[in-house]
Order: structure tokens, then sequence, then C-alpha cells
């Protein structure tokens, strides 16, 4: 789950424009981040970029289905093989 993490803040740090570290399962990715929904959007991208075999489904995703990083790296767990 590390690494999963480590994915997560490498990509909203690139997304964001600043050093993203020390984020906790409770993170809430857009009141804790200020992730509008044009950055969240460009951080799933860059997520996938980062994780092997990640892929979201445009259509079925919403910015509230991952408040907070616990939610993200569960999804992540259950839908891609990470290792």
């Amino acid at each position: 789950m590390s690494g999963i993490l480590q994915s997560i803040e490498d990509a909203l740090s690139e997304v964001l424009d600043e050093r993203v570290a020390n984020l906790s399962m409770a993170t809430d990715l857009q009141r804790d981040l200020d992730l509008d929904s044009i950055r969240f959007v460009q951080f799933l991208l860059t997520l996938e970029d980062k994780v092997p075999g990640l892929m979201f489904n445009p259509d079925t995703l919403t910015q509230s289905s991952f408040n907070r990083v616990e939610s993200l790296i569960d999804y992540i767990e259950s839908n891609c093989h990470t290792g």
C-alpha cells in the first residue's frame, strides 16, 4: 500500500506544482488539497501513468467517488494488479 500512496503523492505533486507528502488515509482531496474538478481529472490521468494497469472509467467516475485517500487506495487495490 505504501507504493500506491507514494504514487498518489507523486501525481498530486505534479498536478499541484508543489511537493505533496505525508498524506493520511483520511486526507480529503478536495477540501484538504483544494483539488478542483479540472485538477482532479488531471490528477487521475497522471495517476494512471504512475500505476501500471490502472484505468479509471470516465463514465462512472465522479470526484465524490474519491473524497478521501483511503477510498482511492481501496479502488486501486480492487481494480488494479499493482503487485
